[in-house]
């Protein structure tokens, strides 16, 4: 017997990419509030996968905005002539159907219904995404113990074998997200560190000399930004997309610590440590 087929396979897990592991504040619950079986909890903030209870459905890959899930892998599926062949027999994340849409054309599914009614609401949800695009909804082909003997040469088992791509950098680029949000900024409480611009691997937030953008189009919801913020001055909620955002930024300097910075409004005196203080902090 060979070494390696003597070595299990190390069991699924949360890695270290998790937000929960890395921001102390983090909030995100996307793959536990997604999970069918509760194999994915909270536990002392940290999220837990329990292996004894995961079916390998892979619907925490399509949701997890940081790619934190480890040692799973998508379903391997079958296809043919546009049409998904299955298996079908565990959920389906809409975010999956998505990216069979976008890589592989796919544009019919031949599953029943009735057997699997689990298929029934990522379905509708992949349609209502794909109305709100203006292109035509997948078909369901029906599967029934009447069906012709050519249907049932169509829809035989045999097809390509294939897995779409669950990267969260895949599925920003097929613009794979069941639900969009939306950026605020609270100028009147942001300190204007940058911190939410840093830690943002979606590049939803931007700051630059002239202005600081916030591009909702991009924003998948993590919540990264928000966590980070020592003011709460961010917030993200799901909402419909909206055209980025352009503040104005002006350049300041410090009359009481002389230090320069940026700021929300031109004139400005004091920067935000100082008018938080109320004394010279930075010793100028």
């Amino acid at each position: 017997m060979d070494l390696f087929d003597m070595i299990a396979p190390a069991p699924p897990g949360v890695g270290a990419r998790c937000a929960r592991k890395r921001l102390p504040r983090s909030r995100c619950d996307y793959c536990v509030t997604r999970c069918p079986t509760g194999a994915l909890t909270l536990h002392n903030h940290d999220v837990i996968l329990a292996p004894d209870r995961c079916t390998g459905c892979g619907i925490c890959l399509f949701v997890c905005p940081a790619d934190a899930l480890e040692y799973l892998s998508p379903l391997m599926r079958r296809h043919r002539d546009g049409m998904l062949l299955g298996p079908f027999t565990l959920p389906v994340a809409t975010e999956e159907l998505m990216l069979w849409h976008t890589h592989y054309a796919i544009r019919a599914v031949a599953v029943d219904l009735t057997r699997n009614p689990h298929w029934l609401r990522p379905l509708a949800e992949l349609n209502l995404w794909l109305q709100k695009r203006g292109e035509p909804g997948w078909q369901c082909v029906a599967v029934s113990p009447e069906t012709s003997e050519a249907r049932r040469r169509l829809l035989r088992p045999e097809g390509i074998r294939a897995r779409v791509p669950h990267t969260a950098s895949a599925r920003r680029a097929a613009g794979a997200f069941s639900t969009m949000y939306r950026i605020t900024l609270d100028a009147t409480r942001c300190l204007l560190c940058g911190a939410c611009g840093r830690v943002c691997a979606s590049g939803a937030i931007r700051f630059s000399e002239p202005s600081a953008t916030l591009d909702s189009s991009r924003c998948n919801g993590c919540g990264d930004c928000a966590a980070v913020c020592p003011v709460e001055a961010v917030e993200i909620a799901a909402s419909e997309t909206v055209p980025p955002v352009c503040m104005a930024l002006y350049p300041a300097c410090c009359e009481r610590c002389g230090e320069p910075w940026r700021a929300w409004r031109p004139g400005e005196k004091h920067c935000p440590v100082c008018r938080r203080h109320g004394f010279n902090m930075r010793g100028g």
